[in-house]
C-alpha cells in the first residue's frame, strides 16, 4: 500500500471519529464500512511504540491538526511532523505484512 493510500484512509478514519456521534445513528440504518476500517487501523496502532500510538490518537482520532497536537503535547510541530512520519512508515509496513499474510 502508498503512502498516499494510507493517508486517504486516515483522512476517512479522521472524519469518522470526529463526527463518530452524528455518524451512530445513520450507521445503525445503514451500515457502513469505515468502522471496518478504524478497527483494522486501531488493531495496527495498538502495538505500536507508545509515541506513535499517541500521535495516531491525536490527529487521527480526536482530529487535531498537528500544529494543534504540538501546542497540545508542547513540542514543536516539526517534530511532530516527523513522528506522522513515522506513524506513516509503521503503518505502512503493518499493512503490507497483512497483505503478504
Amino acid at each position: 500500500m502508498t503512502l498516499n493510500e494510507i493517508r486517504q484512509q486516515l483522512k476517512t478514519i479522521r472524519l469518522y471519529y470526529t463526527n463518530k456521534a452524528r455518524f451512530s445513528a445513520a450507521f445503525d440504518a445503514l451500515p457502513h464500512t469505515v468502522k471496518e476500517l478504524a478497527d483494522k487501523y486501531a488493531a495496527i496502532v495498538s502495538c505500536a511504540p507508545l509515541d506513535l500510538y499517541y500521535i495516531y490518537y491525536e490527529l487521527y482520532v480526536k482530529g487535531l491538526t498537528q500544529e494543534a497536537t504540538a501546542e497540545d503535547l508542547n513540542y514543536s510541530t516539526e517534530y511532530i511532523r516527523q513522528k506522522n512520519k513515522k506513524l506513516l512508515l509503521f503503518l505502512q509496513s503493518k499493512l503490507n505484512e497483512r497483505e503478504v499474510s
